[in-house]
């Protein structure tokens, strides 16, 4: 089964000028990525840490960690495009709101009726990722074991 995800592939400038040498402004740039994988991915972010003092440099990179409000941790790349804060954000987070629908829909399709389905927020898209979510079937909570069988977000999923 597929369910979309996002490679998130946005540009924004962070730079921040001062004492003479430009660097990137990690404020900026959490709340950019907040923004982003809050509105595309769909996922409830607690927080985001970007390093401090990273200068500004073209092709330089560096990682922000994106953590859910379930404790679930992603990295979010930042590619710098250019000299002037100018960055390119790569996120490779699967688009949970979604693969809960799926899991639904299918389990419902069925005979099963289920009430929730709750995945983690954060959940980096690669082939062999495994991750838990909670199906509410009957009043009762179940597990359901997921693996993503790509680096597209294709997964599969069992009932326990």
């Amino acid at each position: 089964m597929r369910t979309p995800f996002a490679v998130l592939a946005l540009f924004a400038t962070l730079a921040l000028a001062g004492c003479g040498e430009t660097t990137i402004d990690a404020g900026k740039g959490e709340t950019f990525i907040r923004g982003v994988v809050t509105k595309q991915i769909g996922a409830k972010v607690r927080s985001v840490s970007c390093p401090d003092d990273i200068k500004t440099e073209k092709g330089g990179r560096f990682t922000c960690q994106v953590t859910g409000t379930d404790g679930s941790e992603g990295g979010v790349n930042v590619r710098q495009s250019d000299d002037e804060g100018n960055v390119r954000v790569d996120a490779p987070f699967l688009r949970v709101r979604d693969a809960e629908q799926v899991i639904d829909e299918q389990i419902t399709q069925r005979g099963k009726t289920t009430t929730t389905i709750a995945c983690p927020e954060i959940i980096v898209v690669a082939k062999g990722e495994r991750f838990d979510c909670t199906a509410k079937l009957g009043g009762k909570n179940r597990k359901v074991a997921v693996m993503l069988t790509d680096a597209k977000g294709t997964f599969r999923y069992r009932v326990l």
